[in-house]
């Protein structure tokens, strides 16, 4: 798979989940987002599908904002 930037994760993200587009806000913790395990499910299977990574759940350190998801989502693209 060709290399992603980190930078082009998040806006594919929300391009992708146009119904969650609103609650992914880059510095704020998942934790904190108001996001559902209906919605994590969604955001997992968006990450899969548009990166062909599949995270664990190692992956969602508690604090981990949408730029520490991003760094870890490009990191697995890369190996």
């Amino acid at each position: 798979m060709t290399a992603i930037c980190e930078t082009e994760i998040i806006p594919r993200l929300r391009h992708f989940l146009p119904r969650l587009a609103p609650l992914l806000r880059e510095h704020i913790p998942l934790s904190e987002m108001g996001i559902d395990s209906m919605d994590f499910v969604e955001l997992l299977c968006a990450i899969d599908e548009q990166f062909h990574v599949r995270m664990t759940e190692d992956d969602f350190r508690p604090g981990h904002d949408l730029g520490a998801l991003a760094k870890v989502i490009a990191s697995k693209i890369q190996h």
